[in-house]
């Protein structure tokens, strides 16, 4: 079990992407894609993403050390094009900047 102490205030980024059913899958690759790119970013802690069952939307939450450690991710050069081909397949985005103040990761025994 793993829990992020309350004192530990990381920032979060809620993100829901507004697509198309026909757009969900190729939304999806793209975002894992860049989401492994983010992976190697200084402070980014993680990143989870879900899909809509109605095919419309995907919400990603990235997890990062500080806002500044996103706000460096964000001003990548090598990002720019991978932000315009998610924004080619999207209608909109909803963010949402938070702070993580709970998780709770459940791991089995072996």
């Amino acid at each position: 079990m793993s829990v992020i102490p309350p004192t530990d205030r990381k920032f979060a980024i809620v993100n829901v992407f507004h697509t198309s059913p026909e757009h969900q899958d190729r939304l999806l690759e793209l975002m894992s894609g860049g989401a492994v790119t983010m992976g190697e970013q200084p402070g980014c802690v993680s990143v989870t993403m879900e899909v809509t069952d109605d095919g419309t939307k995907l919400i990603s939450t990235t997890v990062w050390e500080t806002e500044a450690d996103f706000t460096a991710m964000r001003a990548r050069s090598d990002l720019q094009t991978y932000f315009r081909e998610v924004s080619k397949i999207i209608s909109k985005v909803d963010s949402m900047p938070s702070h993580v103040a709970y998780d709770h990761i459940v791991t089995q025994p072996a």
